[in-house]
């Protein structure tokens, strides 16, 4: 009877001890850092983190997150610290500055690195080009549409209501590194078209929880003073284009409604049309890359590449204020965003 005990009880050992070896799994430590607080950036990563644990329900997802504050210096400190650690199996940097200083580290050059929320990566140096790879072991997409297909939007739009003369549009920006390279090839084609006269209107990039709220403040006055050369203006890519209530607080100041902008909420708010990758489409396609990069164990070979997945909004009653009538195509690729 005590050697039935014994071998049952080896038996039920052994069993558990094969159980707990089927259930346990592989673990990847991935390390976030991002540029700022603000939503696309924070919405994006959420996003991502949700879709790699969905998609990766065979690995435990340890994942550790930064914030530099809108500080590439912070962000070199970050990663100065991150570095002393066991290195990661994937170091993702979210928007341009934490990109910049992760993707100029030699601490980490070894180590996987994803991107995401990046205007210009060709600007900043990651590959020569769009469609190449890095040396550096690092990959990711561009979130943002060409100029020149978002100058032809906008031209099909004024060309519509047969106007005598261009719009004179304000672009503005901050100085912030990818809003000056967006707003530079947006100029570049200013002559190109027949219904759009661009001006630049920019404000220095501020670091920090406060530095929205200042930079705001710094283009609402801005617009005040040429309000009467304008006719509307144009939200770029960047921090300026997250700061909330915009949009509310330059109509309030100077009349004035953009007429393209460069994320759907300002479009809610009164921009007439806008095109964007919406966070959500950011954050899960990134994620489909960190699959890719964490089965391979590197970052290398794999393009930079631009999204794919692009959202169109309108805003009707803008349109009927400014008497501006909507094609019907772009009501169509709008579908579910036409707001009012």
């Amino acid at each position: 009877m005590t050697k039935v005990l014994i071998f049952t009880l080896l038996a039920l050992s052994s069993l558990a001890l094969s159980t707990v070896s089927v259930l346990a799994k592989e673990a990847y430590r991935v390390v976030i850092v991002e540029t700022l607080p603000v939503p696309i950036v924070t919405e994006s990563r959420i996003e991502f983190e949700k879709e790699l644990v969905r998609i990766m329900p065979e690995y435990d997802i340890d994942i550790t997150r930064y914030n530099a504050e809108g500080s590439e210096l912070r962000a070199q400190t970050i990663l100065a610290e991150i570095a002393k650690e066991p290195a990661p199996d994937l170091v993702v940097s979210v928007a341009t500055l934490a990109t910049r200083a992760l993707n100029a580290s030699d601490q980490f050059v070894d180590v996987p690195k994803l991107f995401m929320a990046v205007s210009s990566p060709v600007e900043e140096g990651i590959v020569p080009a769009i469609g190449a790879s890095s040396e550096r072991n690092i990959t990711g997409e561009s979130h943002v549409l060409d100029a020149k297909v978002k100058l032809d939007m906008l031209e099909g739009v004024l060309r519509a209501s047969n106007p005598s003369t261009p719009f004179t549009i304000g672009l503005i920006h901050s100085t912030y590194p990818s809003s000056s390279s967006l707003v530079s090839h947006l100029l570049a084609l200013n002559g190109n078209y027949e219904h759009i006269n661009l001006v630049a209107i920019s404000t220095p990039y501020i670091e920090g929880d406060e530095g929205l709220t200042a930079m705001t403040e710094k283009i609402v006055e801005s617009l005040q003073q040429r309000k009467s050369e304008l006719d509307g203006y144009w939200l770029s890519s960047g921090p300026l284009v997250e700061a909330n209530g915009l949009v509310a607080r330059v109509k309030e100041k100077t009349g004035l409604l953009p007429l393209f902008a460069e994320n759907i909420s300002s479009v809610k708010e009164g921009a007439l049309i806008g095109v964007a990758s919406e966070p959500v489409s950011i954050g899960k396609s990134a994620a489909r890359k960190a699959k890719l990069i964490l089965d391979k164990k590197s970052a290398k070979n794999i393009p930079v590449e631009k999204m794919d997945t692009y959202t169109v909004a309108v805003n009707v009653t803008t349109a009927i204020k400014l008497q501006l009538p909507i094609p019907s195509s772009y009501l169509k690729l709008a579908k579910k965003h036409v707001y009012q």
